[in-house]
């Protein structure tokens, strides 16, 4: 479930044997990883660490899910029409702008269809030479609409119905109707038609495995690959045609480490400039900030984008007790419980503060949906009385007791294996109002028994990514039943007729003044009716030696400002 795991600072004894290790490693690849600030005229060399090499330089035509930090390394060597900022927004690379409705280049038809129009810039080259234009994005489209190639891009895919280029920096979609999420320019990773058009042609077969994917790659970005030593080191080196301008590096090493600790060893020994969020464990991460103060190295972290939650079996005839938390006055009771500030210092070092809604701080619209949220500050009194007001009160054993039915509240939260300490904190939150409280922790294996978690009768706890909450995650046509094999992400099934109605209209609105406007509507319709209990933000620490610059939080979607003084 990410960060908040917490293996202990335990795996910082090996560091020694791992520091040998990794001077050795650095010996064998002929790298030369600088430990401190580049001197006049020198060469500037930066290397960072990921935990394994990439996949593949196009995930949208395979099968293979990327992660890991493998990343940032996409963003040394390629760019996209636009590029996700750590606001989330999604903001111009390639393209001169975003589009808008306003402008426009985003249109909805009187049919209901809609069209896009990308205005490209006119100065890109591939790292070959060649210039890059739409016809490198009609090849593009023309792959991944291509039904004997493998692609994950789902629905938007579907609605994309054709594409034209009126000239050499202009690239149209025809959708066949409404996608709020065109502006992210879905499976649109750029592809070179002068190096590939050959290879789709005569053999589509082999062409998702073919060496541009990986070891030939020739891309877009600031810094071009010249060495891959696979399980080994990546070596990318400046792009003196880069459109944006001169890269401020010589030269940029990816070591390939797949053990935590001999990561972190490496970087405390010198031998790393920069560890990207790469999931290090929290506790590690506040121990090495304490080894460095006052070195000038920094030990930072951001938002993942994803949160900790409770989702609530919301069905009558799964939930236990049946009067429990399918009713809201007892979800916000259950909810009003949990100290969320005190949590997220255990489970995070006061690094992320808790969650409240699904907009993030720092999200370009938090601001704007704030006074849209509702707010249930931790208050054990205000619990018991909405107890009391359901119905249920301590019986002689100290354990709630529904009065009109004679239930007793027992009730299950759960979790997969590493979450133990945090069910226990909200096992104990909820003994303290009158729950007995059964916690469970599963395995992996079992975590994919999509029947087992969609028929679990109490809490359970998981991390959505925060734009989930507002697609159709607890849209009522979502809850998985044996009809739909359990597939399906309303896992409580939560059915909420307002809700329903504003998810639907939320995903064909691209106007952005309406869509802020449901937006505050559904937060305060799903929040309100605390559909789920939102516990607090992850948080991905990075690791920065001094003298690094350009980096503002982590995320390597600016990779072309980092630099070295």
């Amino acid at each position: 479930m990410g960060s908040h795991r917490r293996k202990g600072v335990a795996a910082l004894l090996g560091l020694v044997l791992a520091v040998t290790a990794c001077t050795q490693q650095r010996e064998t690849t002929g790298e030369r990883a600088s430990s401190g600030p580049a001197s006049s005229g020198a060469p500037r060399i930066l290397t960072l660490a990921v935990p394994r090499e990439p996949d593949t330089w196009n995930t949208d035509i395979t099968l293979v899910t990327r992660g890991g930090g493998t990343s940032t390394v996409g963003y040394i060597g390629h760019q996209k029409l636009v590029v996700q900022n750590d606001n989330q927004s999604y903001v111009p690379e390639v393209a001169v702008e975003q589009i808008s409705v306003e402008k426009g280049t985003w249109r909805i038809n009187p049919d209901g269809s809609m069209d896009v129009t990308w205005r490209i810039r006119p100065n890109v080259q591939w790292h070959d030479g060649m210039p890059f234009t739409a016809a490198d994005l009609m090849f593009t489209f023309s792959v991944i609409k291509d039904a004997e190639i493998p692609n994950v891009i789902g629905a938007p895919l579907r609605l994309m119905q054709s594409a034209s280029a009126p000239d050499p920096h202009t690239f149209v979609i025809h959708w066949s109707g409404p996608y709020v999420d065109a502006d992210q320019a879905p499976g649109l990773t750029l592809m070179p038609r002068h190096l590939l058009e050959e290879a789709f042609r005569t053999d589509k077969a082999a062409f998702p495995n073919h060496p541009w994917m990986t070891t030939e790659f020739v891309g877009l970005g600031p810094y071009r690959l010249v060495r891959w030593e696979s399980g080994v080191l990546l070596e990318f080196a400046r792009f003196e045609g880069y459109y944006k301008g001169r890269p401020p590096l010589d030269t940029v090493y990816v070591r390939l480490i797949s053990d935590e600790t001999t990561m972190v060893a490496a970087i405390l020994a010198g031998q790393l400039d920069v560890l990207p969020p790469v999931g290090i464990d929290l506790d590690t991460a506040v121990d090495v900030r304490r080894r460095w103060e006052g070195t000038g190295n920094t030990v930072g972290g951001k938002l993942s984008g994803g949160f900790l939650i409770v989702e609530m079996q919301h069905r009558p005839e799964y939930a236990r007790p049946t009067v429990g938390l399918r009713h809201t006055p007892v979800r916000q009771a259950f909810y009003q419980a949990i100290d969320r500030s005190q949590m997220a210092e255990v489970m995070n070092h006061g690094l992320a503060p808790p969650a409240d809604s699904w907009f993030f701080p720092g999200h370009e619209l938090r601001a704007q949906v704030e006074s849209s949220i509702p707010q249930f500050p931790y208050d054990t009194r205000r619990s018991t009385e909405l107890l009391g007001q359901a119905g249920w009160s301590r019986g002689a054993d100290g354990i709630l007791l529904h009065q009109p039915s004679g239930e007793r509240f027992e009730v299950q939260i759960g979790g997969t294996r590493g979450d133990e300490k945090l069910l226990a904190i909200v096992a104990d939150s909820w003994r303290a109002i009158g729950a007995q409280v059964d916690e469970l922790a599963i395995g992996s294996d079992r975590a994919r028994d999509l029947e087992f978690l969609a028929r679990l009768p109490g809490g359970w706890i998981t991390t959505p990514r925060f734009y989930q909450l507002y697609t159709d995650r607890y849209h009522s046509q979502s809850a998985p039943t044996a009809a739909t094999r359990w597939t399906g992400r309303n896992r409580g099934g939560y059915s909420n007729p307002t809700v329903d109605g504003l998810l639907d209209r939320l995903v064909v609105t691209v106007s952005a003044n309406e869509r802020l406007s449901l937006h505050r509507e559904l937060l305060k319709e799903q929040g309100g009716d605390l559909a789920i209990m939102p516990l607090y933000w992850e948080y991905d620490p990075f690791f920065i030696t001094k003298g690094v610059t350009g980096i503002a939080t982590g995320g390597a979607w600016n990779f072309f400002e980092w630099g070295k003084e």
